[in-house]
């Protein structure tokens, strides 16, 4: 087997569906099997998995407690039986283009850990992916608009940045195993960041694969718990990797930067 594609999923069906299908009608050249965690789905994402066509080599692990993004994908690279592991949310469009040529980049270097593609939200429009990793540093810069959140490219095939976003992340199982997945700690938020750092803390790099496109529903913009959400996973990140001084004083500039929206 050469590629398990992981998702995780909770009351999306109809993105799941049309994710599904893409992978069927638009499939990778690789051997793979694709593993559906269903995260305590209260929709119709039990039948339809149970009704989709049997073309696709589908594997469901169904859940009956709602449970942490970290948890079910744990759950999935267990299971996993690829050479080659695929993170994917439900909300994608991964035509098979898109992961042979991640698949292709990560092979020919081996000292790439992971590797996404560059994405686009359904209209075409461009869509953040492939940011430096969060330093008081870059912080500062971030806010004060003397350097962008995203890596921009180098006119290079892979671009090498500090992380990636969790709708897509590949990678060897080797490499996650020796990780041990996603850390607990994290629910949703922030899952993606610090499984990125743990990769290149093992000395292996991140890399954004220029001609691979994907599509990605995802959010033009978040409400304010979300926001919220997301700077304490970013804070949570920071007090492990940077002490908590640095982590309160984040948590200081997120809630000022809040109260001027």
């Amino acid at each position: 087997m050469s590629l398990s594609i992981i998702i995780f999923s909770r009351n999306d069906c109809e993105n799941l569906r049309n994710c599904l299908m893409t992978l069927l009608e638009r499939p990778s050249a690789e051997l793979l099997e694709v593993i559906v965690i269903d995260n305590a789905s209260e929709d119709n994402s039990a039948h339809m998995l149970v009704d989709f066509p049997s073309e696709l080599p589908l594997c469901v692990i169904s859940l009956q407690q709602d449970s942490s993004f970290s948890h079910g994908n744990n759950l999935g690279l267990k299971q996993a039986r690829g050479e080659l592991i695929l993170f994917l949310n439900p909300d994608t469009f991964p035509d098979g283009k898109v992961i042979d040529r991640c698949i292709t980049e990560l092979r020919k270097n081996p000292s790439l850990g992971m590797v996404g593609p560059r994405l686009r939200y359904p209209d075409g429009q461009h869509q953040q992916n492939g940011w430096y990793l969060p330093s008081p540093q870059q912080l500062l810069r971030q806010h004060l608009r003397l350097r962008p959140s995203e890596v921009p490219s180098l006119g290079l095939q892979v671009t090498p940045v500090g992380w990636l976003m969790g709708c897509f992340l590949m990678s060897r199982r080797a490499v996650l195993e020796e990780l041990g997945g996603f850390d607990p700690d994290f629910w949703f938020h922030g899952t993606d960041l610090e499984l990125c750092a743990r990769v290149q803390q093992l000395g292996l790099s991140l890399g954004r694969v220029e001609a691979a496109q994907l599509t990605h529903i995802g959010h033009r913009a978040w409400p304010a718990e979300r926001r919220r959400a997301s700077q304490r996973a970013l804070i949570q990140y920071l007090r492990r990797e940077q002490g908590p001084l640095i982590a309160s004083s984040a948590a200081l500039v997120a809630h000022c930067l809040e109260s001027l929206r």
